[in-house]
């Protein structure tokens, strides 16, 4: 439960600064937190093993961001939720990762995912207000 907690602040934090600094890109920002995410399991993988694991791991991320990028936003959307799989895994790879990790990075991934795709998807043209 902690991990969870910990996780909705966090990505309450993101998403305030994302909502405060309006002007900045927000597909720059969705595909930067997703390349920026993955590297963090480095740190994590103290060991060969987990290294030889999580330097591809982290690369595969930072694809999906740089074409969520310049392709297109689904892609960011795809990569976070699926670095959600992976943080299942992780823990399996890791013997140092932190308990309640897996909870706390799910939480962020899941929840960015969501709220960059509802900030990030084409508004439908009769969806739009219209003026009374």
């Amino acid at each position: 439960m902690t991990g969870f907690m910990i996780g909705l602040i966090t990505t309450v934090a993101i998403i305030g600064f994302t909502e405060i600094f309006r002007k900045v890109d927000i597909k720059f920002i969705a595909s930067l937190t997703l390349a920026v995410i993955p590297f963090i399991y480095i740190g994590f993988s103290v060991d060969p093993h987990s290294l030889i694991l999580t330097i591809p791991g982290a690369s595969f991320f930072l694809f999906f961001a740089y074409g969520g990028y310049k392709k297109h936003y689904m892609l960011t959307i795809i990569g976070l939720a699926l670095h959600g799989l992976w943080d299942v895994l992780f823990p399996l790879v890791s013997a140092v990762a932190p308990h309640g990790y897996d909870v706390f990075c799910i939480t962020i991934d899941f929840l960015l995912a969501f709220y960059f795709y509802m900030k990030l998807k084409p508004v439908h043209p009769s969806i739009r207000k219209q003026p009374l």
